[in-house]
């Protein structure tokens, strides 16, 4: 017969559970009591338990999803049983967690949190979302989330991408897709150079396109940090 499997609550009172990693894959078998996933809250990382035997038939969320504890999050099941309305209900209750968390959630408002227990890796949090940051294990990482430099470009290609859509709308230029990737080189170490790519599917023509994207880069605020060098203040305090 098949089981749900959860987020766990991994400590009293948890909003949230992110799932780290994924050990199973989708049509694995497993048995009961192993460990599919790690999970982690705020203060607590563990895992996620196999509740009966079966095979790992769906993964609803991916690593890095964030869901309150309880939330399905996988169904474990025979290989060959029906379970369509099982995994629908399970989506439901899925899609409802997130429309809960989208009516409660306050926005950080520019303010993020950065903490660290030991090794190279930690958890960054900005209001109430969440996730992981590390290093490559060639460095003395552990490799459960993406490095600061790789964060920073993922708010600069974020802000880059909104910018273009806040532009071409305001302009009445039609835009379907937008996607931007942002690298830096060298692999690790201090940042030597930097750049950005962005694809846009439209049916403008190529000056319109350009201007698009020429002011859409001066009105990303992320991009503005970049040429007018913003210094931060750094202190300290104890905890």
């Amino acid at each position: 017969m098949s089981r749900l499997l959860r987020m766990a609550a991994l400590e009293p009172g948890a909003a949230q559970g992110t799932l780290l990693e994924w050990l199973v894959s989708e049509g694995e078998s497993v048995a009961a009591a192993d460990t599919i996933a790690t999970a982690e809250t705020a203060a607590e990382t563990g895992p996620v338990i196999a509740p009966t035997d079966g095979v790992l038939r769906e993964q609803f969320i991916p690593a890095g999803a964030s869901v309150p504890p309880g939330t399905p999050i996988g169904i474990i099941a025979g290989p060959d049983e029906v379970i369509d309305d099982r995994v629908a209900s399970a989506q439901d209750s899925l899609e409802q967690s997130h429309a809960d968390t989208r009516h409660s959630t306050a926005m950080p408002h520019r303010t993020v949190t950065a903490s660290t227990d030991s090794g190279l890796s930690g958890r960054l949090e900005a209001g109430p979302f969440a996730w992981r940051y590390d290093e490559p294990a060639d460095y003395g990482g552990t490799e459960t989330g993406p490095t600061p430099v790789d964060v920073f470009l993922g708010g600069l290609a974020a802000c880059l991408s909104l910018s273009v859509r806040f532009q071409a709308e305001k302009r009445d230029v039609a835009v379907d897709a937008i996607s931007v990737t942002a690298a830096a080189t060298p692999d690790h170490g201090p940042v030597e150079s930097l750049e950005a790519t962005i694809r846009l599917e439209t049916d403008a023509d190529d000056d319109t396109v350009g201007h698009l994207v020429e002011i859409a880069e001066r009105g990303c605020h992320v991009s503005q940090l970049l040429s007018e060098e913003v210094a931060p203040t750094v202190s300290w305090e104890r905890y």
